[in-house]
């Protein structure tokens, strides 16, 4: 095949992250009758249809960014994850990987690097990243938050007081391991011709993030009514609900100009969506 020598070269884009970015709950806003709402701040994937994920894809802010640049995107077909499971997913596409972990009904898609222009990486909750114990000759893989929970609470303190760690000084290693790993897939795909962004959902993430000056480079802020933030949970309010930064139209639970009575669920409004998405088109053109 040869095309014209004046042909636009079309790059897709991709956008790695959790929920926030597969678009969990944006399916209310289509008013589709075949709606129903599992317990409140919970997903149940046996509610949400097909019709429910195709209507979302059009609202979520991958789609909204890659629809400015008219492009395609890629996104994890799957709901949530951690930032260790995000990397292992697009580095599975990357390299043409089906490992059975990450199959679970969805076939690995095969990208090349030359085929992706962009790549955006949000970054969610550090405590859903595995780790392992060994402790008594058991193995155990598990996530932080599992670890402060029964029944691996009383094995993880002793796993500690075994290892001779502190805590919070095991914890800081923990987060910076994780920010190190993502790091790491970044400058793999720069390296192979990708440009690539990141920003950070919950807002204890900025000192690691501001004390790497190749991170704070690719750092995507945002701005709202004429305020800037630097994470989505300061925007959103999450942790200060009620304070000056209120904005409680940009959480689904609280879009009571869209839903008379509003679901259950504390993922990003479609406005939220919307917001993020004008802030990632203005850091790509202002790094053109």
């Amino acid at each position: 095949m040869i095309s014209n020598s004046n042909a636009i070269i079309s790059k897709g884009m991709i956008f790695a992250g959790c929920s926030f970015t597969w678009g969990q709950g944006l399916y209310y806003y289509s008013n589709l009758s075949t709606l129903k709402e599992p317990l409140p701040d919970h997903y149940d994937s046996s509610l949400v249809t097909s019709s429910h994920i195709e209507y979302m894809k059009t609202i979520r802010y991958p789609r909204l960014v890659a629809e400015h640049f008219n492009t395609f995107e890629y996104v994890h077909p799957k709901n949530g994850g951690s930032n260790h499971s995000a990397v292992a997913w697009w580095d599975d596409c990357f390299n043409n990987k089906q490992r059975e972990a990450w199959r679970e009904g969805h076939i690995v898609p095969k990208i090349d690097y030359r085929e992706i222009s962009h790549l955006t990486f949000q970054i969610t909750q550090w405590q859903r990243n595995n780790f392992i114990i060994e402790h008594k000759g058991e193995r155990h893989d598990i996530p932080y938050h599992a670890a402060c929970q029964e029944p691996y609470d009383k094995i993880f303190a002793e796993w500690l007081v075994e290892k001779g760690l502190n805590l919070d000084t095991w914890t800081e290693k923990y987060i910076q391991n994780g920010i190190d790993e993502i790091k790491t897939f970044l400058q793999t795909c720069e390296k192979n011709g990708i440009k690539t962004f990141l920003f950070t959902w919950p807002h204890e993430y900025l000192k690691y993030i501001e004390a790497d000056s190749w991170l704070l480079d690719r750092l995507i802020t945002f701005e709202y009514k004429e305020r800037k933030y630097r994470s989505i949970e300061e925007m959103v309010s999450f942790t200060f609900r009620h304070g000056p930064l209120y904005n409680p139209e940009l959480t689904i639970k609280w879009d009571e100009t869209n839903f008379a009575t509003t679901p259950k669920d504390h993922h990003p409004s479609k406005l939220c969506h919307a917001v993020m998405a004008q802030n990632i088109i203005k850091r790509i053109e202002e790094n053109k």
